[in-house]
Formats: structure tokens, C-alpha cells, sequence
């Protein structure tokens, strides 16, 4: 029961609320005459609250309910509430689950129940098997022009293979990550001044501050990250341009305390080292700033406050240094409050968002009011995965924040609410979101915050597919980051102009920007961003049809536990390396991976990686030449989450569906789902995607035995992929098309055809297959024998026709 030990009730009885109509024995939600793909645990979650709609059920015994332990993050459980509010079509928290303030939830909405438990009542099904995207199986009408016989694909002329122009549906913008609770530059541990640099002082050089070294008790662990934290923000208020402090622990990884003196840093960066001591009644903080090989800076400062201490530490530095002390537009605040908001952001950079909400709550009132503790507190939701939560609380802030009051603060909280839009699909209201916070934070004085504005905008125009737009804005981001001297935060910037130009269709320019920003996070020591730089640069190799730099790239992050830390990102390297394999035909070790992902990674952990599993599930089972088979599975991957998240996979996808009906014999299945593929797509057109339209409408009119109409789609389509350039894609076009003129006797055309993508044809089995038809077809046989070896060497587990060498 996926992991579940929720026992479902014993009685028949199924719920109805609007079209929907669940049934709890079977396990199955019904929307109108259409079964709703929903994960297990998001189904018994759903389940559970339906059945006790009586009253608010809390959080723990939600847990409890749905996945039979206590130990689950409260975030799961938001993330697979989330789940079942988007299969139900619901924003947020006023729909049918509402959400219950520091307690838990409550299904809110009007429910009618059938059945009494004696007699189970049946679900309606429809006659076939759920449909397309707008007609089902068997229903579709045939065109009015097209003959009554159905050619079907010549058997021993047609091989298949789904193709691996899907990768493109792998690569997604990552600059977001920049702005999750506290990863935006300057944070409200400390307030921005606009201090200028000294005179003369045209490139500083960036800083690099460690975590501290502080007494090794319970109640003063925190300082190890707070001190680290407020020390890079005053330094950075005074002008030097200092790593914050989320990128300083990503460089570190999993050095320990006594590998610090080790710790990477870009060649000509200070490396700054607090260290606190409590003696007689005092603190002594202590900074020692090296450079290089040069000669150490130490400066040291002494109060009844380690807070206190450590400013006064850390402004002695900066004039050591040749930088003014912030004072102009300083905001005062009492150390009680900047102890708090240190503690809090210390438990966040720890990942410990319940200590950091549990240190909130235990503070009096007049410190829990203030702006600094509600932003502190919204980041902690955003942390927790409760992100309608977080922007009901950011959008009050921006009403007590006015950009006269404090622009910096101001700045800081709508990039907090710019990233929680997005989050929550609300792409509009984000842009706008990230706009304003450009705005007020020109001229403020924290350039790492205005770069992660420049990014949030950057990833709102990528998933609007605004291309250009969001390269302008990720290069306006590079120019403050590199002002602001985080090192790391340049490469990441690099990298997603990488990722860009991937989406842009342009793979063999992205390859040289991945490889610089690799370059740069190799030198620097950051595994998971090396992980992710690398994960990019597989989707442009199997563009390129490089199969072995490929399978190179993914060796260097595989295992992907032993790269990063972060599930998200391993079950994303994970669906990597499952292209790979499907790209050279390794598909028992695909079906592996891909049961991995199905079963052990979170439902909340990351949709995109079950999505594409799913997608790819459906692949590899058509690579089989399974065709009936794999058409229901096609057909089931393609959710509005796969079409949100990667809409080029969802069309691949989709494509893939429309081959596998006809190779099962459902042509006339196909007809309607083909023309609804051409209207997606000019839904959202570019060249890549009229393509591949094209070429299904191009193989649909073949197995129609409408020829004429065919070989005109198919030289379109051709003519389209040769404009794209991308050698994938010249492939998937040239294989059928060349078949096509070859069955019919165009062996001459065939030959120009094939020659195009011959080069490929010794590591890419589409293009050694229409090499080899072609021999045969110029009674070429020594030619032919050779080139049928090299199909049967490439093919691996992937099926083929029948193949004999006489």
C-alpha cells in the first residue's frame, strides 16, 4: 500500500464531491468517466481526510496514518498535500483541504456518500481505454481524404526507436535555488548600508567567511554558523564584496572543523576565520583574514554580548582592510532581536526549520512582531514546504515595509515572495514580484541580493520559454554576482546560461558554457553544484549524439549518493543516467533505475523525476517493441504535471503513443490524436516542436497509404530539422523518411537522405539502420553485411525486424 498502514475501511463506500468520485477499496479517483493518475501516499492522504471530514486531523496523525511512522518531515507531508490539491484543481488553502493553523487539516468539501458497505457499487468505466489528450482510442474520425486501406509499417523496413530528442525535457533553469529561505545575499541578520568602497579600490578582492569556532556547549553551538553569518554581512554592508554564507558551506561540503584551514577559495579571496572564546565574564572574538600566502590580518574585540563583540571584531577588520565601517542608513536594533534572528538563521542554514519556528515561538512578543522575525518566520514555511502559508505572511509584511523605511529589508521580501510565486505556478504575479524587487534594490548596496532578483526573473522568463529574455537577465545577474565576489554564486549564473541555451535548442553552444562553469565549481570544490553542471552537460551530449562523452559525464556523478546530499538532485541524476541507457540500449539496467525512482523516491521529493520516470517507463517498454503495451503507458505519462514541468518530453511522449497505436494496429486510433499533437504544439510553437508535429503527421499519412502527403511532411520535417541543426533531431527525421523513398523505389533520394546523417551511423542505431536498408536496397551486400552488423552491435536490448545476413 505504498508504504502505508492506513487499513482502508471495510465497507464498500465510495465518496462524490463535484465530478470527482473516489473509491477507497479500490484505490481509484474518478474525474467524470476519466481514472486519475494519484501516488499512493497522496491517495491514502486524500482518503483519510475524506473519510475523518468531520473534524481537522493533525499532523502527526496524518503522518502516522498515511506512511505508518513517525519520522516523516513535516514537509513531505505539505508537498503530498499539495499533490492532492492540484489533482483536484485547487490553489491552495480554499479549496477542499484547508489548512488548519499549527495543527494540521480538514477536508472542507461538500461529500456525498454511496453505499451502505453491503454491496460494493461500480465505477464507471469508460469502453476503451482512456484516451489521448482530447479523444479516446477507437473513437477518433478518419480524414475524409484518406483511402479505406491502412498501409501498416513495412516489417522488415521500419525499425523503432522513440528517439532521444527527449532530453531536452531534462534540463531546467536552476537559478532558483539561489532563493530558498535565506539564499539571497544579505539577510536581516544585519541591515544593508550603501558604503562606498575606499578610493582606488576599483576590483576588491571577494572574502570567504568560515564557520566560527565557539565553546563546545549546547546552548552556544549556534554561534559556529551565526557568527560566520553575521561576520560576512557586516563585511559586506562595509563594502567587501563577501561570499554568502549558504555558498560558503556548499564550497566546504563535508569538511570538518579541523579541515577548515583547507577550505577552497577563488585565488586572491580573504579567507576570514572567527573563532569565540567566554572567559571572566566576557567574549572575545577573534577574525584572522589571510590571503593567498601573505601574512595573516588578527584583530580581536571584547563585550558582555558575543554579538556586540563580533561587530566591533569585524569593523576593526574592515578599516584594517581599507573599508569604512557601515554606518550612514544603519538600522538600530536591539541585540536581543539580532541574537534571535542569528539563532534562527544559523537553524535554517543547518536545515533545521522546526528549532528555527521553536526558537520564534519561545521569544516574547515585541521580538516576534518585528519585520526581520516575520520574514525569518515565512522563510521557515517557505523551508517546510508551506509555501501558501509563506506568502500570505510576505504579502502582509510588504504592507508594514515600505521601500522609504528600509529598501534593503523590502528587497529581501519580495524576492522570498517572487520565489514562492513561482513556486506556486503563479508566473504573472512573480515577474511582477521580481520587478519591484530589482527596483528597490538598485543602488541599495547588496549586489548578491540584486543578482538573485536578476535570477528569479531570469527563471520566470525560462519556464515562459522568453529565452532571450531570460539570458539578458541571468547575464545582469552575472554582473552583480561577480560585483559582489561570491565566486560560487558566478559559476551557478554560468551554468544556467548553459541550461538556456539547452532549452533554446542550442546544444553545441551550451556544451562550452557548461564546461567553463564546470571548470570554475571544480576548482572551488562544490560536489552538488559539480553534480548539477554535469547533469546539464549529459542533455547536451545525447543532443549531439555523443554517447561516449555522455556515458563519461554520468560515471563522473555516479553513484549520485556518493555527489550530493540532496534526494531532489539524485533522483534527478538518476533520471539522467536512464537517458543514457536508453539512448545505447541498455534496458534492463533502465528498467531498474526507473523502479528505483517509481519506489523510492518521495512523492514530494520531486514530481519532475516521477513524471519523467513514467515517461521514460513507457519508452522503454516501446523500445521493446512492446507497442500495445507501451500505448496506455505513453498515454498515462502524460499529466499535466510532465506538460507543466518538461513540455518537450510531454510531447516526445506523446509522439511516442502515436507510433506505438500505429505499430499495434490502432491507425485510425491515432488520426485524431495527431491532429490534436499539431494543436498543442501551436499552442506553444517553436521549430523544434513543429517539427517533431510534422513528422507525426508525416508517419500518420504512411500508415494511411496517403503517400504523396506523406513524403511532402516528411521533406518538410526534414527541411525543418536541418534549419534546427541538432544531430538528434536530423536523425529521428532522416530514418523514417529515407525508409519511406526506399520502399517505394526512391533509392536515389534515400541516398541523399541517409547521406546526411551517415556520419553517425557507426554509434546511432536510427542512422546505421537507414544505412543499412539503403545497401541493401543499391544491392550493395558486402556494404549491407557490414552495416547490419554494426544494427545488431548498436541495438542492445532494443527490438528490431527481423535481421538476417545472407
Amino acid at each position: 500500500m505504498h508504504g502505508s498502514c492506513y487499513a482502508m475501511p471495510m465497507a464498500a463506500r465510495h465518496y462524490r464531491f463535484r465530478t470527482f468520485r473516489l473509491d477507497p477499496a479500490a484505490r481509484e479517483l474518478w474525474k467524470d468517466d476519466e481514472l486519475v493518475v494519484l501516488p499512493g501516499s497522496a491517495l491514502d492522504c486524500l482518503v483519510y481526510l475524506v473519510e475523518h471530514r468531520e473534524r481537522a486531523v493533525g499532523r502527526d496523525e496524518l503522518i502516522a496514518a498515511v506512511w505508518g511512522r513517525a519520522d516523516v518531515a513535516d514537509t513531505l507531508l505539505a508537498q503530498t498535500v499539495l499533490r492532492v490539491r492540484r489533482t483536484l484543481g485547487d490553489s491552495g488553502s480554499d479549496g477542499a483541504i484547508r489548512t488548519v493553523a499549527r495543527f494540521g487539516y480538514r477536508w472542507v468539501e461538500e461529500t456525498m456518500v454511496d453505499g451502505d458497505g453491503s454491496e460494493p457499487v461500480a465505477a464507471p468505466r469508460p469502453a476503451v481505454e482512456p484516451a489521448g489528450p482530447d479523444e479516446a482510442d477507437g473513437e477518433a474520425t478518419q480524414d475524409a481524404g484518406a483511402p479505406a486501406a491502412v498501409r501498416d509499417p513495412p516489417p522488415r523496413r521500419r525499425t523503432f526507436w522513440p528517439g532521444v530528442a527527449l532530453v531536452l525535457g531534462m534540463v531546467c533553469i536552476a537559478i532558483l535555488a539561489m532563493l530558498w529561505p535565506g539564499r539571497h545575499g544579505s539577510d536581516p541578520s544585519g541591515p544593508v548600508a550603501a558604503s562606498e568602497a575606499p578610493a582606488g579600490k576599483t576590483s576588491p578582492s571577494p572574502a570567504l567567511v568560515l564557520p566560527a569556532s565557539v565553546p563546545d556547549t549546547a546552548d552556544w553551538s549556534w554561534l559556529r554558523l551565526g557568527l560566520m553569518d553575521l561576520v560576512g554581512n557586516r563585511l559586506r554592508q562595509g563594502g567587501l564584496p563577501t561570499a554568502p554564507s549558504e555558498n560558503v558551506l556548499a564550497l566546504l561540503g563535508g569538511l570538518g572543523d579541523a579541515d577548515l584551514a583547507a577550505a577552497p577559495a577563488a585565488a586572491g579571496a580573504w579567507r576570514i576565520v572567527p573563532k569565540a572564546e567566554y572567559r571572566d565574564g566576557a567574549w572575545k572574538v577573534q577574525l584572522q583574514a589571510r590571503r593567498d600566502a601573505g601574512p595573516p590580518h588578527e584583530v580581536e574585540a571584547t563585550s558582555d554580548d558575543v554579538l556586540k563583540a563580533a561587530r566591533s571584531a569585524t569593523d576593526v577588520l574592515l578599516i584594517r582592510l581599507g573599508y569604512a565601517p557601515p554606518q550612514g542608513g544603519e538600522v538600530v536594533r536591539s541585540l536581543a532581536l539580532e541574537e534571535l534572528v542569528q539563532r534562527t538563521k544559523a537553524a535554517i542554514l543547518a536545515d533545521q526549520f522546526d528549532l528555527a519556528r521553536h526558537l520564534i515561538e519561545q521569544a516574547p512578543e515585541s521580538l516576534r512582531a518585528t519585520p526581520e522575525v516575520e520574514l525569518r518566520l515565512a522563510q521557515i514555511d517557505q523551508g517546510r514546504g508551506l509555501n501558501a502559508e509563506a506568502e500570505v505572511r510576505l504579502q502582509a509584511l510588504l504592507d508594514r515595509v515600505p521601500a522609504s523605511l528600509d529598501p534593503a529589508l523590502r528587497g529581501r521580501i519580495l524576492i522570498s515572495l517572487g520565489s514562492t510565486q513561482y513556486r506556486r505556478r503563479q508566473l504573472a504575479a512573480a515577474s511582477q514580484t521580481f520587478d519591484e524587487a530589482i527596483e528597490v534594490l538598485e543602488g541599495a548596496g547588496d549586489p548578491i541580493a540584486l543578482a538573485g532578483a536578476y535570477g528569479g526573473r531570469a527563471a520566470i522568463a525560462s519556464q515562459d520559454e522568453k529565452l532571450d529574455q531570460a539570458a539578458a537577465d541571468l547575464g545582469r545577474a552575472r554582473v552583480e554576482m561577480e560585483a559582489g565576489g561570491d565566486a560560487l554564486g558566478l559559476a551557478q549564473v554560468d551554468m544556467n546560461l548553459g541550461l538556456v541555451q539547452i532549452k533554446n535548442y542550442r546544444p553545441a553552444q551550451a556544451l562550452p558554457m557548461l564546461r567553463g562553469a564546470e571548470a570554475r565549481i571544480a576548482v572551488l570544490g562544490a560536489r552538488e553544484e559539480l553534480a548539477y553542471v554535469r547533469y546539464g552537460m549529459v542533455g547536451a551530449q545525447l543532443q549531439l549524439l555523443d554517447y561516449g562523452g555522455a556515458q563519461a559525464t554520468v560515471a563522473q556523478f555516479w553513484p549520485p549518493e556518493a555527489h550530493t546530499g540532496n534526494a531532489r538532485l539524485r533522483w534527478r541524476l538518476t533520471v539522467t543516467k536512464v537517458y543514457v541507457l536508453l539512448a545505447t540500449g541498455r534496458l534492463d539496467e533502465a528498467d531498474t533505475l526507473l523502479s528505483q525512482i517509481e519506489q523510492g523516491a518521495g512523492d514530494a521529493d520531486d514530481y519532475a523525476a516521477h513524471s519523467a520516470g513514467r515517461a521514460l517507463t513507457a519508452l522503454v517498454v516501446a523500445a521493446r517493441g512492446r507497442f500495445e503495451e507501451a500505448a496506455p503507458l505513453a498515454k498515462a505519462a502524460l499529466t499535466g504535471e510532465l506538460e507543466y514541468e518538461q513540455p518537450d518530453l510531454y510531447l516526445t511522449t506523446w509522439a511516442v503513443r502515436l507510433r506505438c497505436l500505429r505499430r499495434s494496429g490502432q491507425v485510425d486510433a491515432a488520426v485524431a490524436e495527431t491532429v490534436a499533437l499539431r494543436s498543442w504544439v501551436e499552442g506553444r510553437p517553436n521549430l523544434w516542436r513543429r517539427t517533431y508535429a510534422t513528422l507525426a503527421e508525416a508517419e500518420q499519412a504512411w500508415a494511411l497509404s496517403r503517400t504523396e502527403a506523406a513524403l511532402q511532411r516528411f521533406a518538410d520535417a526534414f527541411e525543418q530539422a536541418e534549419r534546427l541543426g541538432i544531430p538528434d533531431d536530423l536523425v529521428e527525421v532522416a530514418e523514417p523518411y529515407a525508409l519511406a523513398l526506399i520502399e517505394i523505389g526512391q533509392v536515389d533520394r534515400a541516398s541523399t537522405v541517409v547521406g546526411r546523417v551517415a556520419a553517425w551511423a557507426e554509434h546511432d542505431l536510427r542512422a546505421a539502420w537507414a544505412q543499412a536498408q539503403l545497401y541493401r536496397a543499391q544491392a550493395r551486400t558486402s556494404a549491407w553485411h557490414r552495416a547490419t552488423e554494426q544494427v545488431l552491435k548498436l541495438a542492445g536490448e532494443r527490438a528490431l525486424p527481423a535481421v538476417t545476413i545472407d
